[in-house]
């Protein structure tokens, strides 16, 4: 038996092994880097609050207002064949999803920018603020002019309600290049 298929056997032993155990909620440092083998199913709780990114930056002193990064991009018929525009803008949503998550759990006086997720949803607003697309789709709404500085803000909010609950906002960051 080759290598692969022994590492591939072992996984699978791992993944039966954390279903068997009695806890409801797998945690633990060894199990972070397995996330990526295992997609967000929240979608199948009751619906409730639901994290949403916010992007602003700053021009000459003046604060531009805060915009929506969320990927709504619209259904084409060839995407049930090809889709990885709309398969990166749903891996920047699942990422906002897992850092809310990693808030939640976070104990309390914590530093959130320790955190794994906090990195790249900085640097996903980032993307953000200098204009990145997702395909033809702005990941932002609105064209910004060129920034020196931007914040961001994770919101939890409901859906079909104008009310959010601000989870976390972020210092001043600069713009890098």
């Amino acid at each position: 038996m080759d290598l692969t298929a022994v590492l591939i056997l072992a996984y699978f032993a791992l993944l039966f092994i954390t279903l068997l155990w009695s806890s409801k909620v797998i945690q633990g440092p060894w199990l972070f880097f397995l996330r990526a083998f295992f997609p967000n199913w929240k979608f199948f709780h009751a619906v409730g609050h639901v994290p949403h990114l916010y992007v602003r930056g700053q021009a000459a002193g003046e604060w531009t207002g805060w915009y929506q990064v969320y990927p709504r991009l619209p259904r084409r018929w060839h995407h049930l064949f090809h889709n990885p525009v709309v398969n990166l803008a749903l891996s920047h949503q699942n990422l906002v999803d897992h850092f809310a998550s990693d808030l939640n759990a976070l104990p309390d006086g914590a530093d959130a920018s320790q955190l794994p997720t906090y990195r790249l949803v900085t640097r996903l607003a980032h993307q953000a603020i200098q204009g990145d697309r997702w395909g033809d789709t702005p990941m932002i709404a609105a064209p910004l002019p060129r920034v020196e500085r931007f914040q961001f803000e994770l919101r939890m909010e409901l859906p079909a309600s104008s009310r959010s609950e601000l989870m976390l906002q972020s210092p001043v960051l600069a713009v890098w290049d």
